[in-house]
């Protein structure tokens, strides 16, 4: 271990770590193995491994604490004080195996173990809020509801007939496994997204040796086939050594939350952990072996109360969400086209003020043509500038959503307003009004107005411009058509905007014609389906 010049303790890690901790639990479970079932070196060894285990789980989790910060550092405290909590339930594990199966009542060692739960589900909650996006309360229901489907599956199929009666102590061993599997539902889905943390595999693993070890250990305690220690402690143990090799590799959480793959919900629904399936097992076998319990029926009342409210919560989740992805894009979107207005202006301003200082130096050499041309240059370059500004200003609307309350009013004065600036005639045949398109139609036909507009004077070179709406059939066409120089659409020349009218008609869902030959104008047509 050595400290770092930033003050902070660095942990060592890398393989050569986690073949030392697997050869070392390797090692006592070869012991183990190897003595006989009454040797004391069974229970030397076993002990042995397991506080090893628990000490490295204990001195990794809080060197991991320590090494992080805010929302990292309460994750690795919670899972130090559960190992702990975990630590306190094995003192006195001798006693408490004495006593038979079913008639064991609450003791200080299950407080211990629910509490060791209640802080690794805690943390694993912590995880999952770090790396999704507004389903950690409906993760934490789906992990009750695996619960509670796994218990009745384990009950019904193993303690049922082994054991007299639900007991306080029967129940509280099942809840170990039924634990251990919450867990792993939680670690798995944090495994399933795109910015998991690089040490979500290691607890994955350690916890997926909690449930086994639990499982065996209830198989054999419900037949009172288990002594003072046994395989299970060992696999145990395992689990604790995984928890320890996860946080030396532990790294700030993920601020870029993801969703889940809709692939990975397909096959959580139809893996085994599903409750559907799991209590679909439990009703088919119990529907062809009656009576059926109802212990079963009453859970599956739950699991399908617990189902409508799952779909009415993934309901609100996936409208918050869509709400906040169209924030997102929408000042995304907002500071792009400020930015380009931001070049827009400065390069007006600029190219206006060089105009008038060369008129001013015309001026005073007496060159009053000179003068006179700088002068008309700088009021041309103006009135584009005005105009030109309006394309990113009329972005701006259609991006908070604010499209004119009469779009085909509004197009025939940015025409009118055209023709004032740089002096083409402007023709308007306007047969369909633009308001039966959508706001965002309306937005789009405006855009590729604005563009194709300004090619028209700017490139083409055009004397006549001409506005036209029609519709053929379900078909409406907004045309913006030229006499211009035209061009071969084969080959266009740059600085047209056509991939940018295309995007813009695409984002609409219309589709863009773009009709040109050199010598006989250009003809730009947006055509929505209005099926």
């Amino acid at each position: 271990m050595q400290v770092s010049g930033a003050g902070r303790l660095r942990v060592p890690r890398g393989p050569r770590v986690v073949l030392i901790a697997l050869v070392c639990w390797a090692a006592g479970v070869l012991i183990f193995g190897a003595s006989p079932e009454d040797s004391a070196w069974r229970v030397v060894a076993a002990t042995v491994v397991y506080f090893a285990a628990v000490a490295f789980a204990l001195a990794c989790t809080a060197l991991a604490a320590a090494n992080a910060e805010g929302r990292e550092r309460l994750f690795w405290v919670l899972l130090a004080a559960g190992s702990l909590a975990g630590l306190a339930g094995n003192v006195g594990w001798e006693g408490f195996q004495g006593s038979a199966f079913a008639a064991d009542g609450l003791s200080y060692q299950h407080a211990a173990y629910l509490i060791f739960y209640l802080f690794l589900i805690c943390g694993l909650l912590l995880l999952v809020r770090s790396v999704t996006r507004g389903i950690t309360f409906i993760t934490l229901l789906d992990s009750l509801s695996i619960m509670l489907s796994a218990g009745v599956l384990v009950w019904y199929f193993l303690l049922d007939e082994m054991v007299s009666g639900p007991s306080p102590g029967v129940l509280a061993v099942l809840s170990w496994p039924l634990f251990d599997l919450a867990l792993l539902f939680l670690c798995l889905v944090a495994l399933s997204t795109v910015g998991r943390p690089p040490f979500v595999w290691l607890l994955a693993l350690g916890f997926l040796a909690f449930a086994l070890a639990d499982g065996w250990y209830l198989g054999l305690r419900a037949e009172d086939a288990y002594g003072i220690v046994g395989w299970p402690d060992l696999l145990w143990t395992l689990g604790f050594i995984f928890l320890g090799l996860a946080a030396l590799r532990a790294a700030p959480l993920n601020a870029t939350r993801q969703r889940i793959g809709p692939w990975r919900v397909f096959v959580f629904w139809l893996g085994p952990v599903s409750p559907p399936i799991q209590l679909s097992v439990v009703l088919a076998y119990g529907a062809a072996h009656p009576p059926l319990p109802s212990y079963v029926a009453a859970a599956g009342a739950i699991l399908l109360l617990y189902l409508a409210l799952r779909t009415a919560l993934i309901s609100f989740v996936s409208r918050r969400l869509n709400r906040e992805q169209e924030e997102e894009i929408r000042s995304l979107e907002q500071d792009r086209v400020l930015y380009e207005l931001h070049d827009t202006v400065k390069q007006s301003v600029h190219g206006i003020s060089l105009a008038l200082r060369a008129a001013m130096e015309a001026e005073r050499r007496g060159e009053r043509d000179a003068a006179q041309r700088m002068l008309e240059r700088a009021l041309e370059t103006s009135q584009e500038a005005e105009y030109h500004v309006s394309e990113p200003f009329d972005e701006l609307q259609a991006v908070d959503g604010e499209v004119p309350s009469n779009p085909s009013d509004y197009l025939s004065h940015r025409l009118k307003k055209f023709e004032e600036y740089f002096g083409i005639e402007t023709h308007e045949d306007l047969r369909v009004p633009l308001e039966i398109l959508s706001p965002a139609e309306v937005a789009a036909a405006q855009r590729v107005f604005v563009e194709a507009s300004w090619n028209a004077v700017k490139h083409a070179h055009a004397r006549n411009l001409w506005l036209e709406t029609r519709r053929v059939d379900s078909v409406i066409i907004v045309r913006i058509r030229d006499d211009g120089r035209g061009f071969d659409t084969g080959d266009p020349p740059p600085g047209l905007g056509l991939r940018y009218m295309r995007r813009r008609s695409g984002e609409a869902g219309a589709e863009l014609d773009v009709i040109s030959f050199p010598g006989r104008g250009t003809t730009i047509q947006l055509r929505f389906d209005k099926k």
